[in-house]
C-alpha cells in the first residue's frame, strides 16, 4: 500500500511539499517531481530549508498570515501565494496544507499541495476587467444605451439616454419605447422588432425621431440588437442611441442649399441625381459590418459617380495611415492604385494633400492640377510612371470624422480635364463623408469586439485534446449568434490525482462576458474539486454549491460528467457518469445499437439538491460515449423541424466502428447540413471511445 501511495504521490501533475515539524523551522524534508517542474528548483536544493525562501522578498502577503495560523493551529488550509520560481519569475501558487499525525495524535509532517493557477488567476482578470469595463461603457458612454423588454419597456437605461429625450433614468423606467417614438415613425421600427422576433434579422439600424419631453422632438440614429435565452428564445433587446438632431439640421440645410444652388442655374436633373447620391449613402453604408466590406463599399459608392478613382486612408491605432481601400472606375487601372500604396508617405512634414488634410483636420480642394509638370517636379520613378498612368486632374482630400476624432482621409480624384471639381462638389462630398466615417468608425469596433470575443472563447476551452491512454477522444465547438457574442457551452479533459481522467460537458445560460464569467467558474471549480475528489456526482455538487453562493438566480447552467480509469484498457475502459439537467450521453456499441446513459439530475445553479447520481459501465473497445449539448438535438431546419434524439441516434448507429474524430466531426457536419448552414445555437459535442488495440493514436478538436 505504501508503494502505490508513493508511486501516486510522484506521478501527481500537482506539486507535493512534505515538511518536518518537530525540527526548528519546519524544514522541507521531500518534493516530488511536479513540484521541481513548477518550481525549477531540484530536490537537492530544497530539502532542508524553510519554504519561505518561496516568496522571495514578497513576504507581507496577507495569506501568509492565514498559513502561519493554521500551521499553529495544525489544521488544513487552503491559500494563495505569489511564488517565484528559480530563475526569479513569479507564477500564482494555489497551496492546499494538511496536518499529519500518528496513531497517538502528535503531529508529524505538513503536506502540502501546490498547483500553478497564474492562467487563471489572468483569465480571471481578463474577465474582471470586461464586466467592470463593460459597466463603465454602459453608464459614461457619449451615447445612449439601454436593456429593452421584449414588450418595448425599458429596463435599463444609462444617462446620456435620458439626456437624449429630456426624462430621468427612473422616468423611462416606467415607460415603453413606443410611448416616445414619432407616430410616423412608429410603424418602422415594430416592423423591424416583428422580423426580429421571427428571426429574420438579429440587428438593424434605423433613424428616428423621439418626442423630447417638454421639448421639440429629436432625431436619433438607433441600433438595436436581439438577445436570446440559452434556449433561443427572445430574452431582451439592446438599443443604441445617437443623437443626429444637428446632423439631421446641417443635412437639411446642405441639401436645400444644394438644390437652390443647381434650380438657380439649370442644373435640375444633376441635382436629383446628387439627391438620388445622398439617399442611397445610408443604405449602402449599412450594409455590413463587414469592416473590409465597409470600406471597400464607401470607395465603390463614389465611384464613378462622382470621382474617376478613389483613395480610402485609415488611421491605425499606432497613429499611422494605411491605404485600406481604393477603386477605379477602369477596372484594369486599380492595378495602379494597388502599387501606388507602396511609394505614398505620410510622415509629419510630407507635401502631398492627405497629409495636409491630418495636420490641419480641414478639407482641400485642388480644382484645377498643373498636370502633368506639377507631378514632373515633385516625383519621380515608378512613383511619377503610375500618376501620369492614373492622370489626376482635380481632386478633393477630406478627412473621415467620426465621434469627434479624425479615422482617415478619403480622396476623390477626376482625370477628365472637363470634370472640374468645385466648392458645390466639396460640401456635397463633405457630407457623404461624415456619413461614411460613422459608418467605418462602427465596423471597426464591431471587427475590435469581435476579435476579443474570440480571443476570450479560445481561453474558455482547453488549448488542445490530451492524449488518454487506451481512449480515443474527438471534440467539436461552434458558438452561433453575433460574432462578438461568446458562446455559452463549454467542455474539459481533466487528469486526475489517481491518474484517471475526468471530462466535462456542459451548456450556460445566456452569451457574451456574463455567460463567459459562468464558464470560467464552471471549468476552474470542476478542476479545483478534481484535486480531492473526482467522483463525478460529487464534482456536479460542488459546482452548483459555487454557483448558488457566488451568482445571481438567472445564472445557471447543465453539464454532464464522466470519469474514465483508462489502465485495465483491454479489458475495457471503466466509466461513470452523472449529468444536471443535461442531454445523456449515448453510448454507442460496435455493432451500431445506442444506448442512453446515466441517472438524470436537476440543473446546476437553481437547487440547493440537484439530486445527482452516478452511473458506472464498462467501455469496451471500439464502443464510444458520445456526450453533447442540445445544440445538437434542438437544432431547427429551415422549416422548425428539430433534428432530434431520433436523428441523432440513427446518426451515431450508421458511424459506429468509426474513430473519435470522424464521429465528433460527422455529428457536427450533418447537424450544420440540417440547418443548411445557418445554426441557431452553440454546439458542443465530445466523443471518448476505447481504442481497438491496433488503432494508432489520433487526437483532434475543431472550435
Amino acid at each position: 500500500m505504501r508503494r502505490l501511495l508513493d508511486r501516486a504521490v510522484a506521478a501527481s501533475s500537482n506539486g507535493i511539499v512534505i515538511t518536518d515539524p518537530k525540527v526548528p523551522d519546519n524544514p522541507i524534508v521531500y518534493v516530488n517531481p511536479a513540484f521541481e517542474k513548477i518550481s525549477g528548483y531540484t530536490s537537492e536544493e530544497v530539502r532542508g530549508r524553510n519554504c519561505r525562501f518561496l516568496q522571495g522578498d514578497y513576504r507581507d502577503q496577507p495569506a501568509l498570515d492565514e498559513l502561519r495560523e493554521a500551521l499553529r493551529e495544525e489544521r488544513e488550509c487552503r491559500v494563495v501565494l505569489r511564488n517565484y520560481r528559480k530563475d526569479g519569475t513569479s507564477f500564482w501558487n494555489e497551496l492546499y496544507v494538511s496536518p499529519v499525525h500518528d496513531e497517538e495524535g502528535r503531529l508529524t509532517n505538513f503536506v502540502g499541495v501546490q498547483n500553478d493557477i497564474s492562467e487563471r488567476r489572468r483569465i480571471e482578470e481578463v474577465l474582471r476587467e470586461s464586466e467592470e469595463r463593460f459597466r463603465a461603457i454602459f453608464e459614461h458612454a457619449a451615447v445612449g444605451a439601454a436593456q429593452v423588454g421584449i414588450d418595448g419597456r425599458w429596463l435599463r437605461v444609462n444617462r446620456r439616454l435620458g439626456e437624449i429625450v429630456g426624462y430621468e433614468p427612473e422616468e423611462l423606467l416606467g415607460m415603453t419605447f413606443q410611448d416616445i417614438t414619432h407616430p410616423d415613425d412608429l410603424d418602422e421600427d415594430l416592423a423591424r422588432v416583428r422580423r426580429m422576433l421571427e428571426g429574420e434579422l438579429q440587428t438593424y439600424t434605423i433613424e428616428k425621431r423621439y418626442l423630447r419631453k417638454g421639448g421639440p422632438e429629436v432625431w436619433v440614429n438607433l441600433t438595436v440588437s436581439l438577445v436570446r435565452g440559452s434556449s433561443g428564445e427572445p430574452a431582451y433587446f439592446i438599443a443604441v442611441v445617437e443623437d443626429i438632431s444637428e446632423r439631421k439640421k446641417t443635412e437639411e440645410e446642405r441639401d436645400l442649399l444644394l438644390v437652390r444652388e443647381q434650380l438657380a442655374r439649370s442644373e435640375a436633373v444633376e441635382a436629383r441625381r446628387r439627391l438620388a447620391l445622398l439617399a442611397a449613402a445610408g443604405p449602402a453604408l449599412s450594409a455590413s459590418l463587414d469592416y473590409e466590406k465597409t470600406l471597400e463599399g464607401i470607395t465603390r459608392l463614389l465611384v464613378p459617380e462622382l470621382a474617376d478613382w478613389c483613395l480610402l486612408d485609415i488611421v491605425e491605432d499606432n497613429g499611422s495611415l494605411n491605404q485600406l481601400a481604393a477603386a477605379h472606375a477602369e477596372e484594369e487601372k486599380e492595378d495602379l492604385l494597388r502599387m501606388l500604396r507602396e511609394h505614398r508617405q505620410f510622415r509629419e512634414g510630407d507635401p502631398g494633400s492627405t497629409a495636409e488634410v491630418l495636420r490641419t483636420g480641414q478639407s482641400v480642394l485642388l480644382s484645377d492640377l498643373p498636370y502633368p509638370t506639377f507631378y514632373e517636379r515633385a516625383l519621380e520613378g515608378e512613383h511619377l510612371e503610375i500618376i501620369l498612368r492614373l492622370g489626376p486632374r482635380s481632386l478633393m482630400c477630406v478627412p473621415l470624422v467620426a465621434r469627434g476624432r479624425t479615422i482617415g482621409v478619403i480622396t476623390l480624384v477626376s482625370s477628365k480635364p472637363d470634370r472640374p471639381y468645385g466648392e458645390e462638389d466639396l460640401l456635397l462630398v463633405e457630407d457623404l463623408a461624415y456619413r461614411c466615417a460613422l459608418a467605418a468608425d462602427n465596423a471597426r469596433l464591431y471587427r475590435d469586439r469581435s476579435e476579443i470575443a474570440r480571443v476570450l472563447q479560445r481561453s474558455l476551452l482547453p488549448p488542445h485534446l490530451p492524449e488518454i491512454p487506451g481512449v480515443e477522444v474527438g471534440a467539436e465547438y461552434l458558438p452561433v449568434g453575433e460574432t462578438n457574442d461568446v458562446g455559452g457551452d463549454f467542455y474539459d479533459l481533466i487528469n486526475t490525482v489517481e491518474d484517471g481522467w475526468l471530462c466535462a460537458i456542459g451548456d450556460v445560460r445566456g452569451k457574451g462576458v456574463e455567460a463567459a464569467s459562468v464558464t470560467a467558474l464552471a471549468r476552474y471549480t470542476i478542476r479545483a474539486v478534481t484535486l480531492k475528489n473526482d467522483r463525478p456526482s460529487e464534482v456536479l455538487a460542488a459546482l452548483n454549491e459555487a454557483m448558488l453562493r457566488q451568482l445571481p438566480e438567472d445564472r445557471f447552467c447543465t453539464a454532464a460528467c464522466v470519469r474514465l480509469e483508462p489502465e485495465d484498457a483491454p479489458a475495457g475502459v471503466g466509466v461513470d457518469v452523472s449529468r444536471a439537467g443535461h442531454p445523456p450521453p449515448l453510448l454507442v456499441h460496435s455493432d451500431g445499437t445506442v444506448v442512453e446513459v446515466g441517472c438524470s439530475g436537476r440543473v446546476l445553479g437553481v437547487f440547493p439538491d440537484a439530486e445527482l447520481s452516478d452511473t458506472s459501465l464498462r467501455l469496451m473497445p471500439g464502443e464510444a460515449l458520445v456526450l453533447y449539448t442540445d445544440g445538437v438535438t434542438e437544432a431547427r431546419s429551415p422549416d422548425g423541424e428539430f433534428f432530434g434524439e431520433g436523428r441523432l441516434r440513427q446518426l451515431l448507429s450508421s458511424y459506429a466502428g468509426c474513430d473519435a474524430v470522424t464521429l465528433a466531426a460527422r455529428i457536427k457536419g450533418v447537424v450544420l447540413d440540417f440547418q443548411e448552414g445557418y445554426p441557431r445555437d452553440d454546439l458542443a459535442v465530445l466523443v471518448l471511445r476505447a481504442r481497438d488495440r491496433a488503432a494508432p493514436v489520433e487526437q483532434g478538436q475543431s472550435h
